[in-house]
């Protein structure tokens, strides 16, 4: 997939020599609260990167490092990656990897879009900015016919992201055992 640009950024693929940033990024355990609940390891970084690269390669989509047009610094990730969730009582529990399912559980995958930042660069509508980006460029571009957002219920900076884009709720939803809500853009 081609990189991706707004006024302020530039939204390119994960390359190899990313990983630094990644260390960097999912090395704050504030910015990793509503994603593992923990920081990532290096190990858990590299095969992190490891997935979004074939998931580019076979699938076509994917995380995108966001950089600050006027610095070329980057300053958070944001893109898709595949969610697969399974009934779980009156509500759907998402996964983002499809061996955590219990055995024999039957899934159903949607296209998820996530956005995380660098602690310093919260509150300057970089999320909003490259969200709207890339849920355009997802609907419109590559024709998705919609895209998710999974988002803990207690990420109240995320939910305001979603709100303000216009993402519809959908309902209530577990994400990595956690109270969620299960957000939709649909393609018009």
């Amino acid at each position: 997939m081609t990189s991706v640009e707004t006024e302020r950024f530039i939204l390119r693929p994960f390359e190899a020599q990313d990983i630094d940033f990644l260390n960097l990024l999912h090395g704050d355990a504030m910015v990793m609260r509503y994603i593992l609940g923990r920081v990532r390891t290096a190990e858990e970084n590299r095969a992190y990167l490891d997935r979004l690269l074939v998931l580019e390669q076979d699938h076509g989509i994917g995380q995108r490092i966001v950089i600050l047009k006027d610095t070329m610094e980057p300053v958070g990730r944001c893109g898709f990656s595949f969610f697969y969730g399974i009934p779980e009582g009156d509500m759907t529990s998402y996964y983002v990897d499809p061996a955590a399912l219990p055995d024999g559980a039957a899934s159903t995958r949607v296209v998820e879009l996530g956005y995380t930042f660098l602690r310093e660069a919260w509150g300057k509508g970089y999320a909003s900015e490259a969200a709207a980006a890339m849920a355009d460029h997802g609907l419109i571009q590559q024709e998705l016919p919609d895209i998710h957002s999974i988002i803990v219920k207690e990420n109240t900076g995320s939910v305001a992201v979603a709100n303000k884009l216009g993402a519809h709720r959908l309902g209530d939803c577990l994400c990595l055992g956690l109270p969620a809500w299960d957000y939709i853009w649909e393609r018009k």
